[in-house]
């Protein structure tokens, strides 16, 4: 059976995250990128330098899309509706080097906000959100110069259990069973 050796952190973004270029790149992404909402700016430019051309990009329910504006729309689908913003912390993480790059694979948890409603969960940063899921991603990442840190994402996959956010947006009317195509 073949083996590689591979990084192994257990916890959110840190010192210890940064002494692997793979990981201190997805550290950055995480919070540059992806928690502050860059993304919705649908800019070329921006999500060039995080991703290469051929990116693809898989939802939780397995929808696959790839090329700039087709990920960078589906992005902006998944996490829209979070008007009070998300934030994605590492509990667990494993990475290792393969075919000119990386691979990660981890678990995180998703806090979500929703502006307007009461927030009854509180990050390990002390933020207020109001609801909170977990997932499942994993990465291949590429050696780019042209990229942040030398490096691009060619693939994320995303392995999340939406229903806390999806029970919350019904229960307090920012989604209706007719959204979600049950009614």
């Amino acid at each position: 059976m073949p083996t590689a050796q591979a990084f192994v952190h257990d916890g959110k973004w840190d010192k210890e995250t940064d002494s692997n270029q793979a990981m201190k790149f997805m550290g950055n992404y995480t919070r540059n990128y992806v928690d502050n909402r860059d993304f919705m700016k649908a800019d070329a430019k921006i999500f060039d330098k995080w991703h290469t051309k051929d990116f693809v990009f898989q939802k939780s329910d397995g929808t696959r899309t790839s090329g700039a504006d087709d990920t960078a729309k589906a992005l902006q689908e998944v996490y829209a509706i979070f008007s009070g913003g998300h934030k994605h912390r590492p509990t667990s993480l494993a990475c290792w080097e393969e075919d000119g790059g990386w691979t990660m694979f981890g678990h995180a948890k998703v806090y979500v906000g929703f502006k307007g409603h009461d927030t009854t969960i509180t990050d390990d940063d002390g933020d207020k959100w109001n609801a909170v899921m977990e997932g499942g991603f994993r990465f291949w990442y590429v050696k780019d110069e042209s990229g942040v840190d030398g490096i691009k994402i060619k693939e994320t996959r995303i392995y999340a259990d939406p229903m806390p956010a999806i029970g919350y947006a019904l229960k307090n009317g920012i989604l209706s069973p007719k959204d979600l195509g049950l009614a």
